[in-house]
């Protein structure tokens, strides 16, 4: 099972909140469209007076607002510009939003309240030092707005008192700000924490903890996977078994130790010579190795597995004492349309005629119809 990390940029979230604030945009536009109808219906406003009241009113604040979400929505969209800008972008577009708002709408006083949303989706991005400055240009904006509010509306006796509470909320939110960036530290911390434990864990069900290569397990499933993939995309592959000769003696003459030197020894050349896009590696069993070769003939994982055979007799590993080390191999490349147990059951069937014909060969089976060499259990 592959684990996924959780998606730290806030990508997902960031189109999320983008739709957010062109609802926003909208809404304001058909409440002000709305509340303009029922003024003419009304006789509040009179014909000379609507003129003025669209510009003002709609049309310039609309022009505003849609040029921002579209500069906003076009840097958005951009793959070169890093997350930070795209994340900084957005909540200038959201104090801009409000700012507009309040400024048009100042005969309702607790628009004001609208500068908790930059300051809240701040707390998104976990940036405590951009949280305080994002706070206190949505304050000093919005005092700039309470100052114009004052000034149209000196004859109301409850602004002041309205000014302060708005105020007072938007200190709160603030406030609150912080301690949900500590709340999302503390849980991202936990999170990133679990999920190395996961990776570990995984790793350990997947992998020879001796040779650092995949264990028969995930070999098997590799396998499945490359016959489905095959059957789909219809690329050939080929897959091979080695099994290190006489290793038995080895072990019974100079010990596990040096056993296990040859078996980590031989690993760590197959991850020198093989390539990680095209051959997957596991050890199969105790002294054998099962590599499947992605996109590779018969002959061409052949030439590899004798490239890897030069690499090893040239080594230091190729001796044990008095003990010459050689490996034998069989390969089988993929018929379409058969099992996977039976591509393995090819390729163990070449190993085995390769160990009866003297070892230290590797034999390739026949690519169509079954081998004259039975299967070895």
């Amino acid at each position: 099972m592959r684990i996924k990390m959780p998606d730290m940029n806030l990508a997902k979230w960031r189109k999320q909140i983008n739709c957010v604030l062109l609802f926003m945009a909208i809404a304001v536009t058909l409440l002000e469209v709305s509340y303009y109808f029922y003024l003419m219906n009304s006789g509040d406003l009179t014909s000379k007076e609507s003129g003025a009241y669209v510009r003002t009113r709609i049309f310039y604040p609309s022009l505003i607002n849609y040029s921002c979400l579209l500069l906003n929505f076009l840097f958005q969209t951009k793959s070169t510009v890093p997350d930070t800008y795209k994340n900084d972008c957005m909540i200038a577009t959201t104090i801009l939003l409000c700012t507009v708002t309040v400024w048009v709408h100042y005969t309702l006083i607790s628009a004001l309240a609208v500068f908790v949303m930059p300051i809240v989706l701040s707390a998104i991005f976990v940036d405590r030092k951009k949280m305080y400055v994002i706070c206190a240009i949505s304050i000093a904006i919005m005092g700039v707005c309470a100052v114009h509010t004052y000034s149209l509306l000196k004859g109301n006796s409850f602004i002041i008192r309205n000014i302060v509470v708005v105020f007072f909320m938007v200190l709160v939110a603030c406030m609150l700000s912080s301690i949900i960036i500590t709340y999302i530290e503390e849980r991202k911390a936990d999170l990133i924490s679990s999920y190395q434990a996961q990776l570990v864990l995984n790793r350990k069900v997947k992998m020879d903890p001796l040779t650092n290569l995949y264990n028969q397990h995930t070999f098997f499933n590799k396998l499945k996977e490359s016959v489905e993939f095959s059957v789909h995309q219809n690329e050939v592959f080929s897959m091979a078994i080695l099994d290190i000769d006489n290793f038995k003696a080895i072990n019974d003459t100079y010990g596990h130790s040096a056993g296990n030197q040859v078996l980590e020894g031989l690993s760590d050349l197959m991850g020198m010579v093989f390539s990680p896009k095209t051959e997957f590696v596991a050890r199969y069993g105790g002294e054998e190795f099962g590599i499947i070769f992605k996109g590779m003939t018969c002959e061409q994982a052949f030439e590899r597995i004798e490239q890897l055979r030069r690499h090893f007799s040239d080594s230091r590993l190729s001796c044990v004492g008095m003990i010459h080390v050689t490996f034998s191999g069989g390969i089988a490349q993929y018929n379409p349309g058969e099992e996977s147990s039976t591509l393995f059951n090819r390729a163990d069937a070449a190993l085995y005629e390769a160990k009866r014909k003297g070892k230290n060969q590797t034999v390739t089976a026949q690519l169509q119809g079954e081998s004259a060499v039975p299967s070895r259990v």
